[in-house]
């Protein structure tokens, strides 16, 4: 089933949207649990920040502050979209992804952390210079930000090293079970679809031109963003994560950064980017199950036993 799982949880976020906008509210949990679950299974000794997690932050840092001024003759709002869908953050289901699909845990929860970090501190700084705040100071607008990222990042992590710590047992029965995370992650992916789609068609219809240039945009950095990952990924023997790590945004953060600090209607990129993302993850979990995976397969749990037997 698991290949048609992502398909569906997209398909109902556009069917049912307006009534998805009301259980927005259980995304921030379903977020958290799906990374607590993944993270059970990781030793936190294995964190290391690599020269791949470097190209990676370089990548984006690079690619957003000119993509903002590659469109800022053209148009503002564009400018400002392309720039926030290369700096978007990190999804922190990326990690699901990616390991299901055979990337090392450490080198995601490491990338994850360290780009959400230096992006609580990079935007409020970025966005000041570009001149579209709301007044408040540097450390304010961190501190919104971290107020944002921390609880969904790192409230995670520390909850799963104490688990491993002093919960062995619980441990080991939530390892058992981890892929359970998968179909959490799938839940939260149809509210974050359900709230993309409500507020695209809630926007004046003067503004489809833009809008449609804006999705195209979207669609665009993604391609690129992932090959990139996966280009320079492979240079350090995996492939996968560096696509995920710096291809998956956690596109509800994206665009909420963007209404409250840039021109509202710029968080489109953002927000449809978050569509093409998950239908590339649908395809990569169906090649996954098939003969020609998109990366070495990593075996499933129990597999290795059934072939030994």
């Amino acid at each position: 089933m698991r290949p048609f799982v992502l398909p569906f949880a997209i398909l109902l976020g556009f069917l049912f949207h307006r009534t998805l906008i009301s259980l927005n509210y259980l995304t921030p949990y379903l977020i958290f649990l799906i990374l607590f679950l993944t993270l059970c299974d990781m030793d936190i000794r294995q964190i290391r920040i690599s020269r791949l997690h470097i190209w990676l932050l370089l990548f984006q840092l690079i690619t957003g502050i000119g993509c903002y001024f590659l469109f800022l003759p053209f148009n503002d709002i564009l400018a400002q979209g392309a720039m926030m869908g290369m700096l978007a953050p990190v999804a922190v289901s990326a990690t699901v992804v990616a390991v299901i699909l055979g990337a090392d845990m450490a080198t995601m929860v490491t990338y994850t952390i360290l780009y959400n970090v230096f992006l609580a501190f990079f935007a409020p700084f970025c966005f000041s210079l570009i001149g579209y705040h709301t007044g408040l100071s540097f450390w304010a607008s961190c501190w919104i930000i971290i107020r944002k990222v921390v609880p969904l990042i790192i409230l995670p992590l520390v909850s799963a090293v104490l688990c491993r710590r002093f919960l062995p047992r619980i441990t080991a029965k939530i390892v058992n079970h981890k892929m359970i995370s998968f179909y959490l992650w799938a839940a939260a992916l149809t509210f974050v679809i359900g709230q993309t789609i409500d507020f695209i068609m809630m926007q004046d219809r003067s503004k489809t031109p833009i809008i449609i240039v804006m999705v195209a945009i979207s669609l665009v950095q993604c391609i690129v963003q992932f090959a990139f990952g996966r280009w320079i990924g492979k240079k350090y023997d995996d492939t996968i994560a560096g696509g995920q790590a710096i291809g998956q945004k956690n596109g509800v953060l994206a665009a909420w950064m963007t209404q409250m600090y840039l021109n509202p209607l710029a968080s489109v990129v953002p927000a449809s980017y978050v569509l093409w993302q998950n239908l590339w993850n649908s395809w990569q979990l169906w090649r996954f199950k098939s003969p020609g995976p998109v990366n070495k397969r990593v075996p499933m749990p129990n597999e290795e036993e059934k072939h030994s037997n």
